[in-house]
């Protein structure tokens, strides 16, 4: 009984262990369509690049998408909080701006109301008001701290 175990469990990760290594050769293919979706897959598209996982992999001595995106080599605290608040005062400005738009679309359909036709644009102009308004108040909320 011991002894089939022991050649089941042998069997058992005889056959396994290739794998690991089979799936880390597949080669993976990125594709950007007309409309900049990326899709990675393992199947050859047209017009798509063979991505080298080396270089997404932590185990390799350096990361270059890493090292390019971090600016805290190069910039000090400082910096990256002007950097930061600048970034959220222009967010803060096209959510204000896209709440004001969208306002002034929702007072125009009621101005013209055509009940039938109009209710479900309302519904959904009046959930986009909901959403720029929580942004801005987050935005708003983010601004204000130190």
């Amino acid at each position: 009984m011991k002894i089939g175990a022991l050649l089941f469990i042998t069997l058992f990760f005889y056959f396994l262990n290739p794998l690991p290594h089979a799936l880390a050769g597949t080669d993976i293919y990125k594709y950007v369509d007309k409309d900049g979706n990326i899709t990675f897959t393992n199947r050859r598209i047209n017009n798509g690049q063979k991505v080298s996982i080396a270089s997404f992999s932590k185990n390799t001595g350096h990361s270059n998408a890493r090292s390019k995106l971090s600016p805290s080599k190069t910039t000090t605290p400082t910096e990256r909080d002007t950097m930061r608040r600048q970034i959220l005062e222009k967010e803060l400005a096209m959510e204000e701006k896209l709440f004001t738009e969208t306002q002034n679309s929702l007072d125009e359909m009621n101005n013209y109301e055509k009940a039938e036709t109009t209710s479900g644009k309302s519904v959904q102009l009046k959930n986009r008001l909901f959403m720029h308004q929580r942004n801005i108040t987050a935005l708003r909320k983010e601004l204000s701290k130190p």
